[in-house]
């Protein structure tokens, strides 16, 4: 084989392996932006605001192009409002990060 050819059978071979590491930070990115906002949504509920609120409060720093994150609002208030007093006390910021990382479906 030649060194031209293999230079580029090696540079496709490298390009398909970092297509998964691509798209999987693109993923950690889009859990962490969401376990952030979880966070700022547990705090909201620690300080006494109601779940509507706080979803509201949270989705209005997300522009309308930002459809997923928006979609992403009731599912994100459901998770925390759902948390016990103790999960709440904890760091949902890194438990929803967690979660949302590890899932496969």
């Amino acid at each position: 084989m030649s060194p031209f050819k293999r230079l580029v059978t090696l540079t496709v071979i490298a390009t398909f392996a970092a297509l998964p590491a691509a798209a999987k930070s693109k993923k950690d990115k889009f859990c962490e932006e969401l376990a952030y906002a979880s966070q700022q949504m547990a705090d909201l509920r620690i300080d006494g605001s109601s779940e509507e609120e706080a979803r509201l409060m949270v989705a209005a720093q997300y522009d309308d192009d930002q459809v997923t994150h928006l979609q992403m609002m009731p599912y994100l208030s459901a998770f925390v409002y759902g948390l016990t007093k103790e999960q709440l006390s904890a760091d949902v910021e890194t438990a929803f990060s967690e979660q949302c990382k590890g899932y496969t479906g």
